[in-house]
């Protein structure tokens, strides 16, 4: 028997064509600053909830799959254009989702701040997150 908290959540696209499942359990939320996420989100960052990928299951996977880079994959719904994940090519065993498609996010404090070089000189760092000029392995 474990002791394992499971803090399991919904979540989805706009128009619901791609559900999921998570876990929830040991996750890191960040805010990445990055270009290429400024791009995807239209605006000055995107906040990403990563867990283990056994801790998602698609209930209906996302159709859409995007590359602007050769360290990524991002995919999106394909019938509404909601940004769902980005997943790392090196790093395969984690998967992050964009935190706004959870269903009920609350609880999931931005805990650190990714490529903060590129963050938007109007845009403050968010109160009692680390802060990383680029990327990092220590969320």
């Amino acid at each position: 028997m474990t002791n394992e908290r499971v803090d399991l959540r919904q979540g989805g696209c706009m128009c619901g064509a791609a559900r999921f499942e998570i876990n929830l359990q040991g996750h890191r939320t960040g805010a990445c600053h990055c270009t290429d996420c400024q791009k995807n989100s239209g605006g000055p960052y995107m906040i990403f909830t990563t867990v283990d990928a056994g801790q998602i299951r698609w209930i209906s996977k996302p159709e859409g799959v995007g590359r602007a880079s050769d360290i990524a994959i991002r995919r999106f719904c394909t019938h509404c254009g909601t940004p769902m994940t980005w997943e790392s090519v090196s790093e395969p065993d984690d998967q992050a989702v964009s935190t706004g498609t959870i269903d009920d996010p609350n609880g999931l404090e931005i805990s650190y701040e990714i490529y903060t070089r590129s963050r938007w000189a109007s845009i403050p760092p968010i109160p009692g997150a680390r802060q990383y000029e680029g990327s990092s392995s220590s969320y």
